[in-house]
């Protein structure tokens, strides 16, 4: 196997030549970077990238620490940001969490270990984990620390605004189905969307989900409440247990939109695919994915970034779940 103090003898330099010329930490001549190219071309050299980062005290590594890669709108996440750091010559540590506090503590020392550059951290359930080294983090959705810029939709304004367009759409008869309770952002849409049916002075049920996403699970959910059926509009967490939502009401024969309206959250690119396709809440997974990894970047680069909290606005993406005004007008 081919190592620097290979690489050095058949170049005829010392091996400390070859170190700086790899690890780009002084001066080579380019005579002499010539002859180290050329052997490194001939043996196809590749740098033990860990060894590198301990010798440098830093890595081209960032690691992105999700919840549930099942979940398309993080799936999708991690193949924006991968694409858009790797054009800034890093790579992803990619480690699924399953919201396991204790899994999540297991890769933070994983990612210590191998000297990341940064660390991008979504729906995190650990805090001090990430205060305790100097390792630049950006989270997505919890807040962990003053010193930890946060970037997060504001969910409370896109509850709201699932509220707003199933009432505008003809809903007397809500339900909301809330996700898991630890997460901040999942709350928040559920807050929103209570205090909007309370100015309008309409009581909706609330079925509260202990999971984000285990297709089996959900459904079982459903099914503990007697006569879905009987509401007109339904408001659920993410889009993917929306998407769960509609399978359950095609298996029961209820028609969508013309017996029930539902509206998802993220505009993952599963609504697009689903019949009927799905109405959701938009929060942009190429502004907030962009965001994350600009700001990192800038961080691992030693550059100032003022704003710690970082704030996307929501906007409803109508498709074919709920009722279209002109639809609607008819009716009425």
């Amino acid at each position: 196997m081919t190592n620097m103090r290979n690489i050095a003898k058949e170049a005829g330099v010392g091996i400390a030549t070859v170190s700086r010329y790899i690890n780009n930490t002084g001066y080579v001549s380019e005579e002499v970077k010539s002859k180290i190219e050329r052997v490194i071309e001939k043996s196809n050299y590749r740098p033990n990238e860990l060894a590198r980062a301990i010798f440098t005290r830093n890595s081209k590594i960032i690691g992105l620490l999700v919840p549930n890669i099942s979940n398309p709108y993080f799936n999708e996440m991690a193949l924006i940001i991968e694409e858009f750091v790797s054009n800034l010559g890093f790579s992803i540590f990619l480690c699924n969490t399953n919201d396991d506090p204790e899994k999540e503590r297991h890769y933070i020392d994983v990612l210590q270990g191998h000297r990341v550059a940064g660390i991008i951290t979504v729906r995190s359930q650990c805090k001090e984990e990430y205060t305790t080294h100097d390792i630049p983090v950006i989270s997505f959705e919890s807040n962990i620390s003053e010193q930890i810029i946060t970037v997060s939709t504001d969910n409370y304004l896109g509850g709201r605004l699932a509220f707003d367009h199933l009432y505008e759409c003809g809903c007397r008869k809500m339900v909301h189905i809330a996700g898991p309770d630890f997460s901040n952002a999942i709350n928040d849409r559920y807050m929103g969307f209570v205090d909007a049916a309370k100015e309008k002075n309409l009581e909706v049920d609330i079925i509260q989900f202990k999971t984000d996403f285990q297709r089996k699970m959900l459904e079982a959910n459903i099914r503990t409440l007697e006569d879905i059926e009987s509401y007109d509009g339904i408001f659920v967490f993410n889009d993917i247990a929306a998407a769960t939502v509609i399978r359950y009401f095609k298996l029961k024969n209820v028609n969508i939109p013309q017996q029930v309206q539902v509206v998802g959250f993220d505009n993952s690119y599963i609504g697009e695919f689903l019949y009927p396709s799905l109405t959701t809440i938009e929060q942009s997974v190429q502004e907030v994915s962009k965001i994350l990894a600009e700001v990192l970047v800038k961080l691992i680069k030693g550059e100032a970034v003022e704003q710690r909290k970082i704030s996307i606005i929501p906007k409803l993406i109508q498709r074919e779940t709920t009722k279209t005004f002109e639809k609607l007008n008819k009716i009425t």
